[in-house]
C-alpha cells in the first residue's frame, strides 16, 4: 500500500495535465513551448547536479549492461513479431523503437525523485543520462535501416549527441572526473531551475496524450507495451538475479526501464519517416497502464 500512495501521486499529475488540456485550459502551443524549455534547462541542470553530488562510483558495469543488453535482446523479439506480422520499413521502424525507447527524462527521473528522494536522483542520474543516448542512438540506426525515405541520419544523430540532456551528462563526468567545484551560489541557482522540470514535464505527459490515435492502433500499440513495460525489465531483472546478491540494488535500473514509450519516439518517427501513428499509440497505452506496471515491479522488487 505504501508503494501506491508514493506512485499515485505521480500519475495524478499526468492526468491533471491531460484534464487540462482536455478543458483546454492549456493550449497545444503551452505544451510544445513547455516541453521545449524542460528539455533545454531544467531537466539537463536535474541530470548535470545529479551527477556532480554522485560521482561516477554509484554505478558500476552491472547497472549499464543491464539497461542495455535487454534493450538488444527485445528488439530481436520485436523484430520477429514485426517481420511475422507482415510490418514493413516505417511501420517496422516506428514499432520495434516504442518496444525499448522509454520516457527516462521526464516519467523516470520523476519516479526516482518522489520515490526515493535526493539520493534515487544521484543514483539514476549517470545511469539515465546513459541510458537517453543508448535508447536514442538504437532508435535512429532501426528507423534509418527500416525507412527507405528516412532523412540524413547521421545529420540526426549528431543533432541527438549535441541536445542538452546528453551534453549535461558528459559535463557532469567531466567535472567530477576533473575534480572541479561548482560555486554555491551558482549550483544553488541551478537547483532551483532543475525543481521545475519534474512537475512540469508530468503535466506534459498528460497533455501529449492522444486517445484517439491509439483507438487506430490498438492491436499493435499493446504488443509494443507489453514488450515495453514488462518484458524489457524483465529481462534486467533476470540479470541481477544471475550477478547480484542484492537485487534491490536493481531498482534504479527498474524504475527507468518500465517508463512508457517516450514522446521522442514519436517526433523521431515523423523526423525519419516512420509511422507516427503508432508510436503515438504506443506512447499513449503505455502511459496508461504505468500505474499498474510500477506497482507490479515494485511489488516484485521487494
Amino acid at each position: 500500500m505504501n508503494i501506491l500512495y508514493t506512485i499515485a501521486p505521480i500519475f495524478f499529475i499526468i492526468a491533471f495535465g491531460y484534464f487540462l488540456t482536455c478543458r483546454r485550459v492549456l493550449s497545444e502551443e503551452f505544451i510544445s513551448e513547455a516541453n521545449r524549455f524542460v528539455f533545454r534547462f531544467p531537466l539537463p541542470f536535474l541530470i548535470f547536479i545529479g551527477i556532480v553530488k554522485a560521482g561516477l562510483k554509484s554505478t558500476g558495469w552491472l547497472p549499464i549492461v543491464s539497461v542495455t543488453v535487454p534493450a538488444f535482446i527485445v528488439v530481436g523479439i520485436a523484430l520477429t513479431i514485426a517481420k511475422v506480422a507482415g510490418h514493413t520499413r516505417g511501420k517496422l521502424g516506428s514499432f520495434v523503437q516504442s518496444t525499448f525507447h522509454g520516457n527516462v527524462a521526464y516519467v523516470g527521473l520523476a519516479m526516482l525523485f518522489y520515490m526515493l528522494g535526493e539520493e534515487g536522483l544521484e543514483k539514476g542520474s549517470l545511469l539515465a543520462g546513459t541510458l537517453i543516448l543508448f535508447n536514442n542512438a538504437l532508435a535512429i540506426i532501426i528507423l534509418a535501416m527500416s525507412s527507405g525515405g528516412h532523412r540524413n541520419p547521421l545529420r540526426i544523430a549528431v543533432s541527438i549527441l549535441t541536445t542538452p540532456i546528453i551534453m549535461a551528462t558528459f559535463a557532469g563526468i567531466i567535472f567530477v572526473l576533473a575534480g572541479l567545484s561548482m560555486p554555491a551560489p551558482l549550483m544553488k541557482s541551478m537547483e532551483i531551475v532543475a525543481n521545475i522540470s519534474l512537475p512540469l514535464a508530468l503535466i506534459i505527459i498528460g497533455g501529449s496524450i492522444s486517445p484517439g490515435m491509439l483507438r487506430k492502433t490498438f492491436r499493435t500499440s499493446a504488443l509494443a507495451t507489453i514488450l515495453k513495460v514488462f518484458v524489457l525489465p524483465g529481462t534486467a531483472l533476470l540479470f541481477y538475479r544471475l550477478f547480484s546478491p542484492n537485487i534491490r540494488e536493481a531498482f534504479p535500473a527498474m524504475v527507468l526501464l518500465a517508463t512508457p514509450t517516450a514522446i521522442t519516439a514519436y517526433i523521431m518517427a515523423r523526423e525519419m519517416d516512420g509511422d507516427a501513428e503508432i508510436a503515438s499509440g504506443a506512447i499513449t497505452l503505455s502511459t496508461f497502464v504505468s500505474p499498474a506496471v510500477y506497482l507490479f515491479w515494485m511489488m516484485m522488487l521487494r
